[in-house]
């Protein structure tokens, strides 16, 4: 054993892990937007051309966008091309104190990120207390509340993770890459 931590078997495991989530996230992604498109294509069908009401193609076409909404916004904080105005660069030019700047961005993301986890968690329980379900086809909603708690579990995950990065670089563990050497 070369005394290495974690042993490189390890880091195989999480990498392989970490890239089976970013497939299977783009894999949900694909599925939601073409399901979607093909939904709201038939309901424009059915009401226009049909004059059928398709009030459970609404139900369903719900049900997917939100998938689709939280799974996108798990995905761009794996990405991080989540929405944010960085600006700091231009007044912070070290790179150090650059790094805390994003050290403190980085916790106040993830404290809202957790914070939307919390009120997640509590909606997903209060879904499954009251049982709620659609109008037409009676499916229980927690299957669309459900996916507001795990996108928000997993945006929580990999805002730690960019924390976790950040608080390396400002430690000198890591490279310190300024926005303009991102290029």
């Amino acid at each position: 054993m070369n005394g290495s931590f974690p042993p490189p078997w390890v880091k195989r495991v999480a990498l392989a892990i970490w890239n089976g989530m970013a497939n299977a996230q783009r894999a949900i992604l694909i599925a939601c937007a073409a399901f979607v498109t093909a939904l709201v294509f038939s309901e424009v069908w059915m009401r226009y051309i049909f004059h059928y009401p398709g009030m459970e193609v609404e139900e369903v076409a719900a049900l997917a966008a939100f998938w689709l909404y939280f799974v996108g916004a798990i995905y761009g904080s794996y990405e991080r091309s989540h929405i944010k105005a960085e600006l700091v660069h231009l007044v912070i030019r070290k790179p150090r104190g650059y790094a805390m700047v994003r050290v403190i961005t980085s916790l106040i993301t993830l404290g809202l990120a957790v914070t939307m986890c919390y009120w997640g968690c509590d909606y997903f329980i209060w879904g499954i207390t009251q049982w709620e379900v659609s109008r037409v086809l009676r499916w229980p909603m927690v299957y669309t509340q459900a996916s507001i708690f795990i996108g928000a579990l997993f945006m929580s995950f990999y805002f730690l993770v960019e924390l976790v990065i950040y608080v390396r670089q400002v430690l000198g563990k890591a490279p310190i890459v300024m926005p303009y050497q991102e290029r």
